[in-house]
């Protein structure tokens, strides 16, 4: 059997990292800021809301002719949702009565 030299190695668990890091979905402050404000969007109209009232605001919102579409990320929407699930009762309401704080609070929980 042949001995595998240690340059091998360090070369196939460098590809190795790197494919895990390309795989990781990685979200832009933008879009998390955009997310985050579409839930307490939702939210404020239906405590009961999830993530087929986000999809619907966010593909609803496409015109028929626009070029560039805005597609719905369910696992960005999940991550929000679960900061939101995160959050507690009293942060919920207060999140609800104020849009601003609304966002504010899932983006902490999201970064944090």
């Amino acid at each position: 059997m042949k001995k595998v030299k240690p340059r091998t190695v360090i070369v196939l668990v460098a590809v190795v990292a790197l494919l895990a890091w390309w795989l990781v979905p990685h979200y832009s402050d933008e879009d998390k800021a955009y997310y985050a404000s579409v839930l307490c969007t939702v939210k404020s109209s239906s405590p009961t809301a999830g993530l087929t009232e986000m999809e619907q605001m966010i593909e609803g919102g496409n015109s028929d002719y626009a070029l560039k579409k805005t597609h719905f990320s369910s696992s960005l929407g999940e991550a929000v949702l679960h900061a939101w699930d995160q959050l507690s009762a009293a942060e919920k309401q207060s999140a609800m009565d104020t849009p601003k704080s609304c966002s504010d609070l899932l983006l902490a929980r999201m970064n944090g």
